[in-house]
């Protein structure tokens, strides 16, 4: 271990001596790219580009900042990705409840019925005088 603080303290001043200063950012993300991997994002998948407003924009750089802080930041445009994908006002056809199509109100009284248990009760008794037991 002491050897490779040692090794590590003469690579960091070769480094230096380099222009490599060790308490300078080796890596960085400005938010120019940020700004171009979103644009690319919402075009590629045909996301609406009028949803980007003032407001959207700067809660999802806030959201963007968090999380790449937060996960891996050389993995930024993956954080992008879902950010942008995952925004209810840039994507809000994947927060649309799903829902059925009304069926008409005997479904719906048999639905009703089966959450209480009573399902027997709300459909009508095909017996023989109704004809469906002819051969």
């Amino acid at each position: 271990m002491n050897e490779s603080l040692e090794l590590g303290f003469e690579v960091s001043k070769l480094l230096a001596h380099s222009g490599y200063p060790a308490d300078a950012p080796a890596f960085s993300i400005t938010w120019g790219q940020i700004a171009a991997e979103i644009a690319r994002i919402v075009i590629a998948h045909n996301l609406p580009s009028g949803q980007l407003t003032e407001e959207t924009v700067v809660t999802l750089a806030d959201d963007i900042r968090r999380d790449i802080q937060q996960l891996d930041p050389l993995n930024w445009r993956e954080v992008v990705l879902d950010r942008v994908m995952t925004s209810r006002a840039i994507n809000p056809a994947l927060w649309e409840p799903e829902y059925e199509p009304d069926e008409g109100p005997l479904v719906e009284q048999y639905e009703n019925a089966t959450r209480l248990g009573d399902d027997e009760s709300y459909w009508v008794d095909g017996g023989e005088s109704a004809d469906f037991f002819n051969e």
